[in-house]
């Protein structure tokens, strides 16, 4: 049985959706050149989130296969990689902060 591990990253002052859209494109492709074992997937897409007024645009990273300790490592690596991407190119839109690990 599939586990899906997933975490945000935040972007707080992103406003334009296409500043975050590029970050996931960019981020897609840091991923797939980091690799990951067969029988497990990741997946990235916008989110958008408001909290006590303020509001901006981030990114959701999933991780999907069988065992959860390989999810969590695959889900560390990729966060590192997107954050590394982010402060190397400068896309931190403002600040960013990166959300707690969760197993669905």
């Amino acid at each position: 049985m599939s586990r899906i591990g997933c975490r945000e990253i935040y972007f707080v002052n992103a406003m334009q959706p296409r500043q975050v859209d590029f970050i996931i494109d960019k981020a897609k492709t840091v991923v797939e050149e980091m690799g990951t074992p067969q029988d497990y997937d990741i997946r990235i897409y916008k989110n958008v989130f408001s909290c006590c007024g303020l509001g901006g645009l981030g990114l959701i990273i999933e991780v999907v296969g069988p065992e959860e300790d390989k999810i969590k490592a695959i889900d560390l690596r990729a966060v590192a990689k997107i954050l590394e991407l982010c402060e190397r190119e400068g896309y931190t839109i403002g600040h960013h902060s990166v959300g707690q690990y969760e197993t669905i």
